[in-house]
C-alpha cells in the first residue's frame, strides 16, 4: 500500500485528509485482494486452475486461448508466457528463457542479422511459436535452415 501512497507528488502527500482518503481506499483494495486470495487460490494458480479460472489467468497474462486448446494445452502457454514476460529481450538469454518457459524441449536462436530470427523448439507445440515470442517492429522470425 505504501508503494502506491508514494506515488503522490510531494505537494499532496502534504495534505493529510487527502492522504487518509487514499490510504483508507487502499486498504479496502489490499483487504479485498487478500480476501480473494485465500478463499480461492487455485484459482490464481496457473497450475490448478481450470476452465474460466484459467481464461482469467490468460487475460491477465495478456494470452487469448487459442480456439480448441485443453486446460494443458493452454496452461502451457501461460507458463510460457509468464516466463517469456521476464525475458530481457536479447538472444543471447532467449533460448535460456525458451528452456524455462517450456521444460523438457531444447530451443535454438540464430540471428541472421539482416532483421529475421530463426528460432527453433525441440518437440511438438501445440500452438504456433509465434504466439510466445514477442517480436520487435522490423523483425521476422523465419524458418530454421
Amino acid at each position: 500500500m505504501f508503494d502506491y501512497l508514494s506515488l503522490f507528488s510531494p505537494n499532496q502527500r502534504t495534505r493529510p485528509r487527502l492522504m487518509a482518503l487514499a490510504g483508507a481506499l487502499l486498504s479496502q483494495v489490499a483487504d479485498l485482494q487478500q480476501l480473494i486470495q485465500s478463499a480461492f487460490p487455485e484459482a490464481r494458480n496457473p497450475e490448478t486452475a481450470t476452465g474460466s479460472s484459467l481464461d482469467a489467468l490468460g487475460e491477465l497474462t495478456g494470452v487469448s486461448r487459442p480456439a480448441g486448446a485443453s486446460d494443458e494445452d493452454y496452461r502451457l502457454l501461460l507458463r510460457a508466457r509468464i516466463a517469456l514476460n521476464h525475458w530481457d529481450g536479447t538472444n543471447v538469454t532467449l533460448p535460456e528463457v525458451l528452456e524455462q518457459a517450456l521444460p523438457d524441449r531444447s530451443a535454438r536462436v540464430v540471428d541472421h542479422l539482416d532483421g529475421t530470427v530463426s528460432v527453433s523448439v525441440s518437440g511438438e507445440l501445440p500452438f504456433p511459436l509465434e504466439t510466445l515470442i514477442p517480436v520487435p517492429a522490423g523483425i521476422r522470425i523465419v524458418p530454421e535452415t
